[in-house]
């Protein structure tokens, strides 16, 4: 009864012989990635009230999904048919990272007197420099990322050969509106994935710097007062996010149209009293 009572429910169109499931996965790894770096560091140990560390690093990360679970969230795998198609520059790929830190303790002014002790001596500066390239991102095809008609929705665009990319060309307003050529790229044709690059070029780099000022009094024994004024991005650089890339998008079609996830300039303050 089971098997004849499944059989109509496929004739109807139903996907299932019991409801109570609506799907079943299936895990398997068969995906690889890898990621190469060259790390350089310096580091000076606090030495007369000067304390600071730099870390470069250089790399290259290939894979053939982001995610660990293809299953959930964004689809990984926009050719199921060729594992090959999806391997290529990571999502997670930033080629470039320098970060500096400086902490630096001016002298105490133990020789003047208590007015200029207290209010000029003793100051603490930090600050963190943050300079690293920006997210990767790929050149997406046409009719909704389907022209395959896969319905994995990631088809890649079409190069068009002998146009040069032009990858953030110029001054800030010309990348802005025209972050690559967009002339180099159509939609992928009917029936195919497209031929350009996973992920081929990297969006705008990011700089900030982090600032922060701090006094300590020691009012008697036992009893502390802190002032700290802490900047964060203090020089209001601005942050811009990927352009948009996708072919049908008509006036918005490679142009930066947002500001990336680096805030502007934002202070704050704050005294605290300990005992």
């Amino acid at each position: 009864m089971g098997i004849v009572n499944g059989k109509e429910q496929c004739l109807s169109g139903a996907r299932s012989t019991n409801p109570n499931f609506l799907a079943i996965l299936t895990n398997f790894s068969n995906g690889t990635a890898s990621y190469n770096a060259l790390q350089a560091g310096v580091e000076r140990r606090l030495t007369k009230g000067l304390q600071f560390g730099s870390n470069f690093t250089w790399s290259k990360t290939l894979d053939t999904a982001t995610s660990g679970n293809i299953s959930f969230g964004t689809n990984q795998l926009p050719n199921p048919f060729n594992l090959g198609y999806n391997r290529g520059i990571s999502g997670l790929n930033v080629p470039f990272i320098w970060v500096s830190n400086v902490i630096y303790n001016s002298p105490t002014l133990s020789e003047k007197n208590q007015l200029i002790r207290q209010t000029l001596g003793g100051w603490e500066l930090s600050g963190i420099v943050t300079m690293q390239s920006g997210f990767p991102f790929g050149i997406a095809g046409g009719s909704g990322n389907n022209s395959s008609g896969a319905l994995q929705f990631g088809d890649r665009a079409d190069v068009v050969s002998g146009k040069s990319f032009n990858v953030r060309q110029g001054d800030k307003s010309k990348w802005l509106n025209e972050y690559f050529n967009t002339s180099a790229f159509v939609g992928n044709a009917p029936g195919t994935f497209g031929n350009s690059g996973k992920n081929m070029f990297q969006g705008p780099p990011i700089k900030t710097m982090d600032l922060a000022f701090a006094k300590n009094w020691t009012i008697i024994e036992g009893y502390r007062l802190q002032f700290r004024w802490e900047m964060f991005n203090a020089l209001n650089h601005p942050s811009f996010s990927n352009p948009d890339s996708n072919v049908t998008d008509g006036n918005n079609y490679g142009k930066i149209t947002s500001t990336g996830f680096i805030a502007p300039r934002l202070m704050q303050a704050a005294l605290k009293f300990t005992f």
